[in-house]
């Protein structure tokens, strides 16, 4: 960095005019996903738990991975293919978001604001807003999978199937994402 931006990148900071990058909220850009967090914290704690095993994390190795936004979002952009195949289902123009909230309680409250309902819910997918919201606290591959399992009924479909039918292609896609 040359040496005129640096006083000048500080005094930013110390004003408070740009947040600290530890505290930044931000969003990331996929084949399939749009990826919006909070913080980097839950960034790099959801990257953690979302643990692909061995199969899935090669296919990921071989996407151009810069920092943990790309890293993110390809494991997302994988598991979305995965569910595909599973589903043997390919919709056309298929682009969700996916939202990551601290924990269940904050999952919950979003799902009440929108939907003036009371749920436990770990994460859901929004079929109005092609959104799922997830809890990074409670993220584990099956569960990514069960919600993008929804998306993609959702997205092949002309006309939605009951909801009995939509559950069980993601209970399904949620069971056979690994093998």
């Amino acid at each position: 960095m040359n040496r005129i931006a640096l006083p000048f990148l500080a005094l930013f900071m110390l004003t408070g005019l740009v947040p600290p990058a530890a505290h930044a909220s931000g969003q990331a850009e996929g084949r399939y996903v749009t990826l919006h967090y909070t913080s980097r914290e839950h960034l790099k704690s959801f990257n953690e738990k979302l643990d692909l095993g061995r199969k899935l994390s090669g296919q990921v190795l071989a996407k151009n991975i810069v920092t943990i936004e790309d890293e993110v979002v390809a494991k997302l952009d994988t598991v979305m293919e995965k569910v595909e195949v599973v589903l043997d289902m390919f919709p056309d123009n298929l682009r969700i978001s996916v939202v990551l909230l601290e924990a269940e309680g904050d999952v919950s409250r979003v799902f009440a604001q929108k939907y003036g309902k009371q749920a436990s819910h770990i994460a859901y997918y929004s079929l109005s807003e092609d959104t799922i919201y997830i809890s990074v606290k409670d993220t584990r591959l099956a569960v990514i999978a069960h919600e993008m399992a929804h998306a993609i009924v959702d997205h092949y479909f002309t006309e939605r199937p009951p909801y009995n039918i939509h559950e069980l292609m993601a209970q399904f896609a949620e069971k056979h994402v690994t093998d």
